[in-house]
């Protein structure tokens, strides 16, 4: 089977007991369907600084506010969406959810419990009930570990029982059970992706919270794990956070989507209605920046699928308030770890760059 896998260490420890067989919760049955209308997730006024180091014994640090001011809300069973460009805030967000960051300010509440003060001897029942599948599957497995080492090691950092579970968790996922003696590096992408699903299901969870888990695959095997994701959500009645940059994978999987930028929430809305009639300048932007297959196939060339992308932009507004150019000039400063943002030009990026490595331009 040639596909794509997740994290050295999945989230562990928490209480004892048994949290039900595969698919259950408690007393067997995950408790979805008992779930149904209340908050999974909940995040009022959440914000997430960091101070970078003084440039100067008299200068004052800077302070770069990663994300500003969330408040949502994402209901038990729900398949939520968080989109954005690279550096928006989305993967800060998720680490503070998961209870592995601590916002600045704000709180935060898993399935009614806060989390945002607590310490993480304190989380115990978090690494339970809330499992992560992660972006590269290749970095997120221990390479010294077999299979069935790493899909059992939450069952045995939990003290849960073992049992059977992982070649049962294998099959649910479409890998033969004899996969649990080999290594990571055998597998493909797709198939390593696979296992890092079974692994972040061991503990039986309520929340899967998925971080770009196609983004590192080849694109003839993204749809099958988009797939297995699809069915495991509906298997085991999960709440799904799924974040991504790509509209369109998003669009496959999640029922609302949460458009993120520059660590704000810029638009929430359900994923057709989003795609359909977006509101907001940036959400139009990215929708309008998505690459049209079939008007290359035609045979159009780069520049007039630039010149569209700009016309569509002008139609719905967008460019009035956030130009392309504008987005690529911060997100220029941004990567090379400068100060500023929207005015500054790639051009002056990379003198920067070239000053700090004491060159000089010629």
């Amino acid at each position: 089977m040639s596909e794509d896998s997740t994290p050295h260490r999945a989230l562990g420890g928490g209480e004892n007991g048994q949290h039900g067989a595969l698919g259950g919760g408690e007393n067997g049955q995950h408790g979805a369907l008992g779930r149904e209308g209340e908050v999974a997730i909940s995040l009022r006024g959440v914000n997430r600084e960091f101070r970078r180091p003084r440039t100067s014994l008299t200068g004052t640090p800077t302070v770069v506010q990663a994300v500003r001011d969330v408040s949502l809300d994402i209901r038990a069973g729900e398949r939520f969406g968080l989109v954005g460009e690279s550096g928006s805030g989305k993967s800060t967000l998720l680490k503070m959810i998961s209870g592995l960051d601590r916002p600045t300010s704000g709180e935060i509440h898993i399935e009614g419990q806060p989390i945002h003060a607590s310490s993480a001897r304190k989380l115990g029942w978090l690494r339970r009930r809330l499992q992560l599948v992660f972006q590269d599957p290749m970095s997120s497995l221990d390479p010294r570990m077999r299979i069935r080492e790493i899909i059992a090691e939450p069952l045995a950092a939990q003290r849960l029982p073992r049992g059977d579970k992982v070649n049962e968790l294998l099959e649910r996922v479409g890998m033969s059970t004899d996969a649990a003696r080999r290594f990571p590096h055998q597998f493909s992408g797709g198939q390593r992706q696979r296992i890092s699903v079974a692994r972040a299901l061991a503990p039986d969870p309520h929340i899967l919270i998925a971080d770009e888990p196609v983004s590192a695959l080849d694109v003839s095997v993204r749809a099958q794990v988009l797939n297995l994701i699809d069915e495991v959500v509906d298997g085991f009645d999960l709440t799904l956070v799924f974040v991504s940059h790509d509209l369109s994978v998003v669009r496959h999987v999640c029922d609302r989507v949460a458009v993120m930028r520059a660590g704000e929430i810029v638009e929430v809305g359900a994923t057709e209605q989003l795609h359909e009639d977006p509101q907001h300048p940036y959400t139009q932007q990215l929708l309008a920046s998505v690459p049209r297959l079939s008007e290359a196939l035609a045979g159009a060339s780069a520049a007039q699928l630039a010149e569209r992308t700009r016309a569509a932009l002008a139609g719905s507004g967008a460019g009035d308030d956030v130009s392309a150019e504008a987005l690529a000039e911060e997100g220029a400063r941004a990567d090379a770890g400068l100060p500023g943002g929207a005015g500054v030009r790639a051009e002056d990026v990379r003198h920067d760059r070239h000053e700090d490595q004491g060159g000089t331009i010629g």
